[in-house]
């Protein structure tokens, strides 16, 4: 799951808004990592910029796993929050140029996240992904992909973000949600990229 968030208020927000976040927190919202599948998953900010990793075993082949990562029209069947996931061009076999569009929500706040970005195929398999920001609701943004094989059934995912939207998050409150959401998400990524992994045909 690719992430940035950017947020609209709903009707009566500021009025609700003490009251839900008293019950989020209170009822311990804090997802717990799954040894057998998210080994890691953090992030952290640095002003409006965030930082993010995640790291996860996957229980299908190299290959499996690669032939899902790579189907960039078909990407929305990783994660609910993907509406749209486009090849918008290919260069060469290796560089290529794509748009996601994603919606979440978390309590009264939803992002509406708009990525247009430039990827490109490294030698040893990595990926890495360049947000254009003219065409994206970000100022800046790279991420690296790195997949490789644990043994002939078992595969780690491994992904790592910097990246800053171009639009405002509000202090103190939109860290602490999202950060709340983040491994959730990262879940719902992870567990869906292994059972598509392993309906792939080798």
């Amino acid at each position: 799951m690719p992430a940035a968030y950017g947020f609209r208020k709903h009707s009566n927000l500021l009025s609700n808004l003490t009251g839900l976040l008293i019950f989020y927190f209170s009822v311990g919202f804090t997802p717990t990592l799954n040894a057998a599948n998210v080994q890691r998953a953090n992030i952290t900010f640095t002003g409006n910029a965030y930082q993010y990793r995640f790291d996860s075993e996957i229980n299908a082949s190299l290959q499996q796993v690669k032939a899902v990562i790579g189907d960039i029209n078909q990407l929305a069947r990783l994660n609910d929050d993907i509406v749209l996931s486009a090849l918008l061009a290919r260069y060469d076999a290796h560089h290529l140029k794509r748009r996601l569009l994603l919606k979440h929500c978390i309590l009264v706040f939803c992002f509406d996240i708009n990525f247009v970005e430039n990827v490109e195929i490294l030698p040893n398999g990595d990926i890495t992904t360049h947000i254009i920001p003219g065409e994206s609701n970000f100022r800046r943004g790279d991420t690296l992909w790195r997949v490789t094989a644990i043994d002939e059934h078992r595969t780690l995912v491994s992904m790592q973000a910097d990246q800053e939207p171009d639009f405002w998050i509000p202090p103190i409150i939109g860290p602490l949600l999202i950060k709340h959401s983040f491994v959730s998400e990262v879940h719902e990524t992870v567990d869906k990229l292994e059972r598509l992994a392993n309906a792939v045909v080798q």
